[in-house]
């Protein structure tokens, strides 16, 4: 069991982000109907170009790049001896004049793209039974959601889902909002005599393709990358293949996780993690589909993923820690003279969090979260000559490094009794150069209403297509004033 302290900080932690990182709402009065408690959200997403881009040649700066409308509607209730949940979301993309010049810019640079086909949603998110037939096992059956992982921005075994990044990149701060769910059967058995349980999990293949694997923009809208708004790639050059003989997305996925804790240390909890499946990131490979100029299209490999994750209480400095390891052998890359080579991948993860008393320094009516985390991949067998036929590239064009390593922070300040809550979030590639600061400032109004507004400022980074762009490289010109308001019920 983990020391009072150590419970003392997670709780602390948990008060500041569960408010701010719940994309479901379930902390406000609900109605019931029926058997059921429903609830959910009205939600108006709107931002602003900093910056002119250059695709358009016109002044793009102030225009507005987003004005989305979500709705969510949630249901909990019993059926019989099951417990049922159902969440629908739907979300309209209005097309404002910037976007309306991209999409223009489509037909004349190929082929037209339609934003709004590609942005709107009217979607039964995730609908699944839960089952306890005994008392050490408890079952999960249905489109769901399953968290594997303790890393925010980058995924090392957070591997059982892709996430859509094509409406606002990896910005949103909520993983359950951009996180694709599955059809999944999810079986838990507890074993106290181990201190730990299993978890066992099967995904049959009866999802829609397009739920496997990270959704980027890659028909031209506002989160294209440098070089490529304004061009319908997967419409010009390079379609999708979700049936190809390298990843075929009716193939079932499955794995299993072991978790627990490690008595005799107090608070320390680990998790050992296999998972066959798709890679969240596309790869160019040969294709027979008819709509493939080239011949090759974006695939998502199959591969297979093991790893583990730890993390415990850290009493001298009165803060959790979390890591993760994920090896994926012989990962497809494509190479930058053509062609797929494989490489053993570890990606590792070292995170810590901490609470900050700065009432009395700052005037703050609780205490500051301070999140630290450090991301790395590792290539084995690596080379950066870009001659080599071992030579990798990332989804960018960038020769990747042996190392790439990023650096992450999140800090927030609450005030008024946690109703106005500050925050600085940073992200800064450590091999490539460049990154993001993130402040915003979130307010409560009462029990239902949520004001957030926050500027997302990306800087440096490799931006020549000539000589590859660096991650943030490709979100060059992109700097954006961002708010969102939020109506729960």
């Amino acid at each position: 069991m983990a020391s009072a302290p150590s419970r003392r900080l997670i709780r602390g932690i948990a008060a500041i982000v569960l408010p701010l990182a719940s994309g479901y709402p379930g902390y406000v009065s609900a109605v019931e109907v029926g058997n059921f408690t429903v609830n959910g959200y009205l939600r108006q997403y709107l931002s602003w170009n900093l910056d002119d881009v250059s695709a358009t040649a016109e002044d793009d700066k102030w225009d507005m790049s987003m004005a989305r409308t979500t709705a969510l509607l949630q249901a909990r209730g019993e059926v019989g001896p099951a417990r049922v949940t159902a969440i629908g979301r739907a979300s309209y993309e209005y097309m404002t004049d910037y976007m309306d010049r991209l999409e223009d810019l489509t037909e004349v640079t190929g082929v037209r793209a339609d934003f709004q086909d590609e942005l709107n949603e009217l979607d039964v998110r995730e609908l699944y039974a839960d089952f306890r037939p005994t008392d050490r096992i408890f079952l999960r059956l249905g489109k769901q959601q399953v968290v594997w992982g303790e890393t925010d921005f980058f995924q090392a075994m957070d591997v059982v889902h892709g996430y859509d990044q094509s409406w606002r990149s990896f910005l949103e701060p909520e993983n359950e909002e951009w996180r694709k769910p599955l059809i999944l059967a999810n079986a838990t058995i507890d074993i106290p005599e181990m201190s730990g349980q299993l978890q066992l999990l099967v995904r049959p293949g009866l999802d829609d393709e397009e739920d496997i694997g990270n959704t980027y923009d890659l028909y031209g809208g506002r989160w294209a990358g440098k070089g490529n708004r304004g061009f319908n790639l997967k419409g010009t050059v390079l379609p999708i293949d979700y049936n190809n003989d390298e990843g075929d997305a009716d193939d079932p996925h499955y794995g299993f996780r072991w978790s627990g804790t490690l008595g005799e240390y107090d608070g320390l909890a680990y998790s050992v993690n296999y998972y066959h499946t798709q890679g969240q990131d596309p790869v160019v490979f040969p294709t027979e589909k008819a709509n493939a100029p080239i011949g090759a299209a974006f695939v998502y490999p199959e591969i297979d993923i093991v790893g583990g994750t730890l993390s415990g209480y850290i009493a001298p400095i009165d803060s959790v820690f979390r890591a993760e390891l994920a090896y994926t052998p012989d990962k497809p890359y494509n190479n930058p003279a053509g062609g797929v080579v494989e490489k053993d991948t570890y990606r590792m993860m070292f995170g810590l969090d901490t609470n900050l008393r700065l009432q009395n320094t700052l005037g703050t009516s609780s205490p500051s979260m301070l999140s630290l985390q450090v991301f790395n991949t590792y290539l084995d067998n690596h080379t950066q000559d870009i001659s080599s036929p071992e030579a990798v590239q990332n989804a960018f064009g960038t020769v990747e490094d042996e190392h790439t390593t990023w650096l992450t922070a999140i800090f927030t300040l609450p005030y008024k009794y946690d109703s106005v809550v500050g925050q600085l979030v940073a992200v800064h590639d450590a091999s490539n150069g460049g990154g993001v600061l993130v402040p915003s400032v979130e307010f409560a109004f009462g029990q239902h209403w949520r004001l957030k507004t926050e500027l997302d400022l990306f800087y440096g980074g490799d931006k020549s297509p000539a000589d590859g762009t660096s991650l943030f490289g490709s979100f060059d010109e992109s700097d954006q004033l961002y708010t969102r308001i939020t109506y729960q019920f």
